[in-house]
C-alpha cells in the first residue's frame, strides 16, 4: 500500500512563502530594467526636443495726427449781469437769444426811495451853496475892514473860518449828490459788450436786491469761440503756438473746422497728466454752438511714434 505523505501546517506555510518570494523576485528582476530604460528614454527625448516660442511683431503706436481728443467749446467772452441798485424791475427789453450791442439797454429798475433821496440831497446842496455865497461875501468884507482896524482880528478870523466851513459843507453835499447819481445810473442795466443773451432770470415787477447774488442776465460773445483740449503728456511737447488743428462737432457731421492754438497752460496737470491747450476760431454765422462737445485732431504735430505690442 502506498503511504500518503502528510505535511504539517508549518511546512505548508513555509512552502507557500518560498514560492511567493520566488515570484516577487522574478517580477522585480524583470521590471526594474524596463523602468530604467523608460526613464532614460524620456530624459533623452526631453533633451532633444525643440521648445515652441510664440513670436509677436511690434506695431507703430498711434501718432499725434491720428489721435482724436475730446474738446470743450466755450464763448470768447461771457459774463453774468447783476443789479447794483435796489428796487423793482420796471421793464425788460431783451430775452434769451437776443443779440445786443455794447452799451445797449437791457432793463430798467424803478427805485422811488433812491430818487427821493437824490432830490433831498440836491436841495441840501442848493442850501449849502447859498450859505457859502453869503459867507464868502462876509469874509471878503471883514478882510477889508480889519485892514482899517474897523473890526478886530478875532472877528475877522471867525468869518474866515465860517467861510471855510461852508466850503467844506458844499463839497460834502456835492459828493453825496454824485454818489446817489451813480446809484441812479445803476438802475439802467446795459450790456458791457456785444453778444447774445443766453439766460434771463427776471421779469417786470420782480423785486431786485443789489448784492443778493441773483443773476439778471447772462451775456456771451459767440462770434468767436475758445476751444479747450486736455492733451496727454506724451503729446504735450508736440503742441506749438499758432499751429492749426481739425475740429468736428456731432451736430454738423462731415464739417471740419480749423481752430488755431493760441496758448497752453505750460504745465502738466498732476491729477490728469494732461496739458490744457486753448484754441480759437471765428464763428461769424454761429454755426458752432458754444458750450458743446467737439473732437480735435492735431494734424500738424510732429512726434516720434513709439512701437507697441498688441495685447
Amino acid at each position: 500500500m502506498t503511504e500518503k505523505i502528510r505535511l504539517s501546517p508549518f511546512n505548508f506555510l513555509l512552502a507557500v512563502a518560498i514560492v511567493a518570494v520566488l515570484i516577487v523576485t522574478g517580477l522585480v528582476t524583470g521590471l526594474i530594467p524596463r523602468f530604467r530604460q523608460h526613464t532614460e528614454l524620456s530624459a533623452e527625448t526631453h533633451k532633444l526636443s525643440v521648445p515652441t516660442v510664440t513670436v509677436i511683431s511690434p506695431k507703430p503706436g498711434q501718432s499725434a495726427s491720428n489721435m482724436t481728443l475730446s474738446a470743450e467749446v466755450r464763448p470768447w467772452i461771457e459774463t453774468p449781469i447783476y443789479a447794483r441798485a435796489n428796487g423793482y424791475l420796471k421793464r425788460r427789453l431783451v430775452d434769451i437769444g437776443a443779440h445786443v450791442q455794447a452799451g445797449q439797454l437791457l432793463a430798467e429798475i424803478d427805485t422811488p426811495e433812491l430818487n427821493q433821496e437824490l432830490e433831498r440831497v440836491r436841495a441840501q446842496l442848493s442850501q449849502s451853496e447859498a450859505a457859502l455865497g453869503l459867507s464868502k461875501i462876509t469874509a471878503e468884507r471883514w478882510a477889508d475892514l480889519v485892514k482899517t482896524a474897523s473890526v478886530s482880528e478875532q472877528e475877522n478870523a471867525e468869518k474866515q473860518a465860517d467861510f471855510k466851513l461852508k466850503t467844506a459843507s458844499v463839497e460834502a453835499a456835492r459828493a453825496e449828490v454824485h454818489r446817489l447819481e451813480d446809484l441812479v445810473s445803476y438802475t439802467r442795466i446795459t450790456a458791457p459788450f456785444a453778444g447774445a443773451i443766453t439766460a434771463r432770470n427776471v421779469d417786470a415787477g420782480d423785486l431786485i436786491v443789489a448784492g443778493a447774488g441773483k443773476e439778471l442776465f447772462h451775456l456771451a460773445q459767440t462770434r468767436k469761440l475758445r476751444i479747450f483740449v486736455q492733451v496727454p503728456q506724451a503729446m504735450a511737447r508736440s503742441i506749438r503756438i499758432g499751429q492749426r488743428a481739425e475740429m468736428s462737432v456731432p451736430e454738423l457731421p462731415g464739417r471740419i473746422f480749423k481752430p488755431k492754438v493760441i496758448r497752453t497752460a505750460g504745465v502738466i496737470a498732476p491729477d490728469s497728466r494732461t496739458l490744457l491747450v486753448e484754441l480759437e476760431m471765428d464763428n461769424p454765422k454761429g454755426e458752432v454752438l458754444a458750450g458743446g462737445y467737439a473732437e480735435v485732431r492735431f494734424t500738424e504735430s510732429k512726434m516720434e511714434v513709439a512701437l507697441t505690442l498688441p495685447a
